[in-house]
């Protein structure tokens, strides 16, 4: 089953789909990237294997992101680490009170910008955590896009390579042809993490996984760190 919810972050409406094989199932969150939504590239992709697998998974709109009427409510100029933190936690509040899913066992998917959001936000809840092509400090807009001011000025507020000292479980996965972050950050990342952990840099593929068989890949490996570290938590 799959059905579009919406919860509020700061006032602001969030759109998102809840998709549910079975009442109490473990649960998956995935965090898009900053310019990225939860319907675009490899998400409903992602969603759809795990929900096959018996994990319900969230994908939601950061504010600003998406486009017609699932679009979040906010501006995309508006995005800062902190505020994808808060919609983030939101989120993970709205599952905890439809009461739907198995709060006990809760991982995250998070692809650059929301790897930043899934390894700066240390919350509890989260039992396993991979990242997808994440990097650890202060990067550019692909595209070239204009923030308004105190986006880099709050992102030099965290550091990625100290939080990911606190990080459950985590899988690190990169591509070794992405150009928009170097497979270096994913080491440093690696590097820094505590067991258990795991770095798989996966050949040729690029920055979102584009081809079909390096997200094959992606899905594939992440489905064996769930299975791992969720499912002995009954």
């Amino acid at each position: 089953m799959e059905e579009l919810i919406t919860f509020y972050s700061e006032n602001q409406k969030i759109f998102g789909n809840l998709h549910l094989p079975y009442e109490k199932a473990p649960c998956i969150v995935t965090l898009h990237g900053l310019e990225s939504s939860k319907d675009s590239g490899k998400w409903p992709t992602i969603a759809a294997r795990l929900t096959d697998e018996g994990y319900a998974c969230l994908r939601f709109n950061f504010r600003g992101c998406g486009s017609g009427s699932e679009k979040s409510e906010g501006e995309f100029e508006d995005v800062s680490l902190t505020r994808r933190i808060s919609d983030y936690k939101c989120a993970l509040r709205f599952l905890e009170e439809t009461g739907k899913v198995d709060m006990r066992r809760v991982g995250v998917i998070g692809s650059s910008f929301g790897g930043m959001v899934a390894v700066a936000a240390q919350d509890n809840i989260i039992k396993a955590l991979v990242s997808l092509a994440t990097p650890y400090t202060i990067l550019q807009s692909p595209t070239g896009s204009r923030f308004r001011n105190g986006f880099y000025d709050d992102l030099r507020n965290y550091d990625l390579l100290q939080a990911v000292r606190s990080a459950p479980p985590i899988l690190i996965l990169h591509g070794s042809s992405d150009v928009v972050v170097p497979s270096e950050h994913a080491q440093k990342l690696y590097e820094a993490a505590p067991e258990p952990k795991r770095l798989e840099i996966v050949e040729g593929a690029d920055h979102v996984f584009s081809h079909r068989a390096h997200l094959n890949k992606v899905i594939d490996l992440s489905l064996e760190w769930f299975k791992t570290y969720l499912s002995h938590l009954i």
